[in-house]
């Protein structure tokens, strides 16, 4: 689908311009995701990233994004915790949010589901807890005097589940921020409410073949439509 040259009007841009951001997801997540994001913003083609706030290494990702302002960065809304030895939970009181947290392995309840039980996420989560979290995340980051420029969200495959769209835009729109979102049904509700977003579906880098990748780049760029 052509873009209609909205997003490109709204951040200032000719209707005709090819825009691309390159964006690292995961910033905070641990030690190793930090260093090769901040590499990468230094040495690379990367130009923005977006922040897990539950995570551990969340405070040193925090701290150099505070040293580098210039630097665009969005929250990445985080509700699912995906390795099996590497949990984190919600930046909330647990006992405030007890249909976020996954009550399966022995010595591992207290911990956001992961990736491979999100159905069961999807099940008993309750939206009124998934918004004190989500926003609780934003304004952690708020109260560290950063200011994001977008919200988007991680390994979260909401499906058809409006409901939680629906959130997603309510936070965005409160908080005066950009929404990124995967899927053309979901571009395509934003940008019929005249809202800010990506006019192509993202390619996430997590599913190339790294022996084919730098290929793939240089084919996406050669055919870089027109929009964002």
């Amino acid at each position: 689908m052509a873009s209609n040259g909205h997003t490109n009007r709204l951040l200032g841009y000719p209707a005709d311009a090819r825009l691309l951001i390159v964006n690292a997801d995961d910033f905070g997540m641990c030690h190793a995701v930090n260093e090769a994001i901040i590499r990468a913003l230094k040495e690379g083609i990367v130009c923005s990233t977006t922040l897990m706030v539950p995570c551990p290494w969340m405070l040193h990702a925090m701290d150099f994004l505070t040293s580098h302002p210039e630097i665009p960065f969005g929250v990445h809304l985080t509700a699912i915790s995906e390795w099996a030895d590497y949990r984190w939970g919600p930046v909330t009181a647990r006992e405030k949010v007890p249909s976020l947290l996954d009550k399966g392995l022995p010595g591992q309840a207290g911990y956001f589901y992961d990736f491979e039980h999100m159905s069961d996420f999807m099940a008993h989560v309750r939206l009124d807890q998934l918004e004190m979290e989500f926003r609780a995340q934003i304004e952690v980051v708020l109260a560290a005097g950063l200011q994001p420029t977008h919200l988007d969200w991680h390994c979260l495959r909401i499906g058809d589940r409006a409901d939680i769209f629906d959130l997603m835009l309510k936070l965005a729109r409160e908080y005066g921020l950009a929404l990124r979102v995967a899927g053309r049904s979901w571009i395509e509700q934003l940008q019929s409410r005249g809202f800010p977003t990506n006019d192509y579906d993202f390619l996430d880098s997590y599913s190339l073949d790294p022996a084919n990748k730098a290929a793939r780049y240089a084919e996406l760029l050669r055919e870089l439509p027109v929009g964002l």
